[in-house]
């Protein structure tokens, strides 16, 4: 009786320990496959991604309802009209990457010399998209 009760300890422990882990992962090779996704899983990502997109990443911090992400896209000219208005700084995208430093994962953009990659950045909702052409990436910050 002893071992079931110290078993039964041992794994209510080990859930509690590695079941509430504070990030959220998603990573869709195709656009396919990100879109059989549910809405609440799509909506750690911006709704401007369209179907030739591809390598979508997300990781989400669910305690400050922070998020970073990428994807990379085949079709510009979609992109580069939503990207052609309302131009923010990208002193205003350093910001909210800096706010949230220690969550940034290490795949997202290295924002050491950004500017001599011509990014152009918006916002949209709560997140803070900046898109490189000359990659066809899209890094974007979900933040407050």
């Amino acid at each position: 009786m002893n071992i079931i009760i110290n078993y039964t300890s041992a794994v209510l422990i080990a859930v509690l320990l590695f079941g509430c882990q504070d990030t959220y992962k998603q990573e869709y090779k195709t656009y396919a496959e990100f879109n059989k996704m549910n809405a609440r899983n799509k909506s750690w990502f911006p709704n401007i991604i369209n179907n030739d997109a591809y390598n979508l990443k997300s990781i989400s911090a669910l305690d400050s309802l922070c998020a970073f992400g990428r994807f990379s896209y085949s079709d510009s000219n979609a992109y580069n009209s939503i990207f052609a208005k309302d131009n923010l700084d990208l002193k205003t995208f350093l910001k909210k990457v800096r706010q949230n430093y220690s969550r940034k994962p290490p795949w997202f953009i290295d924002t050491t010399n950004l500017q001599t990659k011509k990014p152009e950045i918006i916002q949209q909702e709560r997140f803070y998209l900046l898109n490189i052409k000359t990659e066809k990436t899209i890094y974007f910050i979900l933040s407050d």
